[in-house]
């Protein structure tokens, strides 16, 4: 009997856990005892940590993409469009039907859903911010950087979590260099506002940033929860208003419209997951990796990344009737630029955080080169 295991989604967790099934089970794939199939309805993969370093030129568009399934280990199916697109989740009856109708049958199911951006949640921010986080932005807010010569930036964080939450940062810190290489930071003012106290949810990380935009003259304005924006100005909850020029926004996110309505997702379509296996409460299963879930780590590829080894090995070993369990342990690696030419980075779990190292010119190299090595290397789940 063949086992199914169906992937939602080959985004950078899709991609990565498919890939990484692969290669435990290849000598069942090849006996064709075993099928993968990953659905999503593009038929390219983005690697959004980029979208940042495109968006501030430093980067180039093209680096951004590659066809799906020149990344996925070819014994993979892959499945794009109307056959990929996830219209309805079965939990009972273990199926995913997608928008061709195909019932998909699965007898392991990985959520890689990911996140997705609530515009629309927020009156008027649409209509007036540029988005790092939407791929449809990054060329315009190029153009925008390019021409600009100087006022009022804001970025704004709308409502938590976020996914990759170290880029508003990011953002900010290089914004300062850009301008000044440009020479008109004297004529810039750049306000930093987030929902809640301070700059970022690590407090190590915090206390860092925190120093470093006073240093460079960035205004913090938190807590700010944006109400809605109305003209050139951004209004909170409270009333306070900010006159803007430029406003680079982060939308709330949610999860994927397909989850709405069942009972394995919080009010904001958030997976609930076990921290420890992945598996999904009431279906052992199903498995979520990635942003998608309601995990308390941060969402970005990294995490997406350490969580594919738990949920891969689990379910070889069980296909292969291997006992025992391998935990995810809460393991998140991120880099954090501290401008352009500079980066720390961020590492803790569960149990710690380690110190926030310096910002350093080493760090940013390491960074830059792991951008470069991800097609060839982690997408194809070879590291």
């Amino acid at each position: 009997m063949v086992k199914r295991i169906v992937v939602l989604g080959g985004g950078i967790g899709g991609t990565i856990v498919s890939n990484k099934l692969a290669k435990k089970l290849s000598a069942e794939l090849d006996r064709g005892e075993v099928e993968i199939d990953v659905l999503d309805r593009k038929d390219y993969h983005v690697y959004q940590p980029s979208q940042l370093l495109v968006a501030l030129g430093l980067e180039d568009f093209d680096q951004l993409m590659r066809p799906e399934r020149s990344i996925l280990d070819p014994r993979v199916k892959l499945y794009t469009g109307s056959k990929g697109e996830a219209k309805k989740i079965d939990l009972a009856n273990r199926k995913v039907v997608t928008a061709d109708g195909t019932e998909h049958g699965y007898d392991y199911l990985i959520i890689a859903t990911g996140s997705h951006l609530a515009w629309d949640e927020i009156k008027g921010y649409r209509e007036h911010a540029l988005s790092v986080w939407d791929l449809n932005d990054v060329l315009k807010i190029r153009q925008a950087l390019e021409s600009f010569k100087g006022g009022t930036v804001v970025v704004n964080v709308s409502r938590l979590p976020i996914k990759c939450p170290v880029a508003p940062v990011e953002l900010t810190l290089m914004l300062h260099d850009l301008f000044a290489k440009k020479g008109i930071r004297d004529k810039t003012r750049i306000v930093y506002t987030y929902p809640a106290p301070g700059v970022f949810g690590i407090k190590q990380a915090n206390d860092m940033f925190v120093e470093m935009f006073k240093e460079r003259g960035v205004e913090i304005v938190s807590p700010f929860v944006v109400d809605h924006v109305e003209g050139n100005e951004i209004v909170s909850q409270s009333g306070e208003r900010i006159k803007f020029d430029l406003l680079l926004g982060v939308p709330p996110h949610r999860g994927a419209g397909v989850l709405s309505g069942l009972e394995i997702v919080d009010r904001r379509t958030w997976v609930e997951v076990d921290k420890y296996t992945l598996q999904v409460k009431g279906y052992d299963e199903v498995y979520a990796i990635g942003d998608t879930t309601n995990l308390p780590v941060s969402k970005a590829g990294s995490v997406a990344d350490f969580e594919s080894g738990p949920v891969a090995e689990n379910i070889a070993h069980e296909i292969k009737g291997i006992s025992g369990k391998v935990r995810y342990d809460g393991s998140v690696f991120c880099f954090c630029v501290g401008g352009i030419g500079t980066s720390s980075y961020i590492r803790y779990n569960y149990d710690f955080v380690l110190p926030v190292p310096t910002p350093t010119k080493a760090i940013w190299w390491m960074k830059l080169m792991y951008n470069r090595m991800y097609w060839s290397l982690t997408a194809k789940a070879v590291v």
